[in-house]
This record gives structure tokens, sequence and C-alpha cells, in this order.
């Protein structure tokens, strides 16, 4: 799908004169076809990059400036938080931007309210800027969604004293879900660092200074949430440890009452075991109460180590 935004942001009619003109700033595809990646490149002048090459993860393939045109592709983009990642490119020209991603991302759709809010003049370096801050925007909101869920998670691992093995099971998925989510954050922060920064150093002149300062400060932005990142990964390894403690704990608590089992069984097993012998001389077969005195002492061999076992603490 192609949408055109002209230089106030506000979408254009894609299938009009005008929007394949001059009107049209910013040429927006998303799963584009061959019919309207043909028609950008005869309006642009520029030939577009395919998912192929916008998937290579090769430094030389991702950033480049021909002459005035910027080419920038960031092989891995998270456009939700539960969403598979998707490759998406950009050209950047002093009169034009041309996005091209497979996939749904409420970013963009925050730099054109962006680039109609300013209510100026817009150039290909405005509308990059502009893109690039509703993009970091969003991830900022991927990382608060994460790291919302982590703090719940944390809530109920550690403020409980006990836990089934079938909810220890399901603490771990989450704990899984949400290091390929911050991991899809990682790499998506990456690409973006990567291709604010090779802007920055290789900044065309027609980049206006106050461009050049809006991508500083994207920059920054990023490197804290790189930080935010490497918290959230400490964290998250903490709680995967934790949960395995339990599981170990759970497990030790299993064999410690097997083994308390397994003693208490040894008496009376002997005792049955003394009596059942058909000996013709055993002199306690004879006694007036000598069924239910061998009763009472089987049950007290059970008895008296499981008291035992009770004082200690071992149970």
């Amino acid at each position: 799908m192609l949408t055109c935004h002209g230089g106030d942001g506000r979408a254009l009619p894609a299938d009009s004169a005008d929007a394949a003109t001059s009107g049209c700033l910013w040429f927006d595809l998303c799963d584009p076809s061959g019919e309207e990646i043909g028609r950008v490149e005869r309006v642009t002048g520029v030939r577009l990059p395919t998912l192929e090459r916008i998937r290579a993860i090769e430094m030389s393939s991702r950033l480049r400036l021909d002459g005035d045109v910027l080419h920038l592709n960031v092989p891995f983009f998270a456009h939700d938080v539960d969403q598979p990642q998707s490759p998406f490119g950009l050209i950047v020209a002093p009169k034009f931007l041309v996005s091209i991603r497979y996939g749904d991302s409420p970013g963009f759709a925050r730099a054109a309210e962006s680039v109609y809010a300013a209510r100026t003049p817009a150039d290909g370096a405005m509308v990059f800027a502009a893109l690039v801050e509703a993009l970091v925007g969003q991830l900022a909101d991927h990382l608060e969604t994460i790291i919302a869920k982590a703090g719940e998670l944390s809530t109920r691992i550690l403020c409980q004293a006990r836990h089934s093995t079938r909810a220890l099971t399901g603490m771990l998925a989450e704990i899984g879900r949400l290091e390929s989510g911050l991991t899809r954050a990682r790499q998506t922060m990456t690409g973006l660092s990567r291709a604010v920064g090779f802007t920055q150093e290789n900044a065309p002149p027609w980049i206006a200074k106050t461009e050049l300062a809006r991508l500083k400060t994207v920059h920054k932005d990023l490197e804290a949430l790189g930080e935010l990142d490497g918290q959230m990964t400490d964290k998250l390894q903490f709680l995967l440890d934790a949960v395995l403690g339990f599981i170990n704990i759970d497990q030790n608590d299993v064999m410690k009452l097997l083994t308390v089992a397994s003693v208490v069984s040894i008496p009376p097993v002997i005792l049955a075991g003394i009596w059942g012998m058909n000996f013709v001389r055993m002199p306690e077969l004879k006694l007036p109460y000598g069924y239910p005195l061998a009763l009472t002492a089987i049950v007290l061999s059970v008895v008296l180590p499981l008291l035992w076992f009770r004082r200690r603490g071992w149970l």
C-alpha cells in the first residue's frame, strides 16, 4: 500500500496525479506491490531497495550515502510488543523521504501527525527527524510495557511463600516471553541508533542544524533506553534464577519427604519380618496378648521416628 503525505503531513490521494509529482513529500510504502515500487522510482528517480537488501545485516548494505541521498535500512524492527520483527528502509533526500516497511506501525502515523502539527514547510530531513522521534517514542512504550509486566511478575514470584509446580512452569514461560520482547526491543534500538548515528556523522549539507540537533537528542534517548535495557536484562535474569531456585527447593522438599518416608518404613518392616518367620520356638508367639503387642510395637516404630523428625524440624 502506498500512502503519500504532503509537506503539511496530511495524506494525499495516492491515485491522484498531484500525489505522484511535487505534491508528495513522504512516500510511505507498506507491503508494497511491484507496481507501487515502480511508480515511486519513476517519481523520485531513486532505485528502491528490495526486501532482501533491507534485511541484509552487513553495514555496507544497511547504511550508505549516495551523493545527497541517504539510504538507511533497519533489518530488525519491532512494530509492537507481541508482533514479530520486520525490516524497514528509509531513503532521505532534500525534497522527499521514502519509507519501505513490511508491518503496520503506529510510529509512522505519529510522525505524520507531528509534521502536520509543526505547521511549517517540511523537507526530507524534517520528516526523517519526526519519524525517528516517533519510532523512539514507540520503542519507549514497548519497554514500558515490558517493565510493567516484569514488575507484576516479580511481585507474584517474590511475595508468595510457596508456588505450585504448574505455577512455576507458567512463570518460566512468562519470563521467556518477556525476554523475547526485550530482545526485539534491543535489536530495534541497535538498528535505529546506528541509522541516527550514521546520519549525524555523514550529514549532507542540506540537512539543517535544527534537524541535526533533533537527531542528537534522539541519539541520547536511545542511549538512555540502552541503559534501561541492560537493567531489565539483569532483572529478568534475577527472576529466572529465583524461579529456578524455587523449583530446586520444591524438588528438595519432595526428596526429603521421600527420604523420611523410607526411613520411617524400615522399623515396621523389620519387626513384621521377624515375627513373620516360621520358626518352631518363638516364645512371644504363645503370649496371651502377643498379637496386639506386636501391632503396638509396629505402630510405635512408625510414630516415634516421625515425632523425632518433627522435633528436629525436618518435616
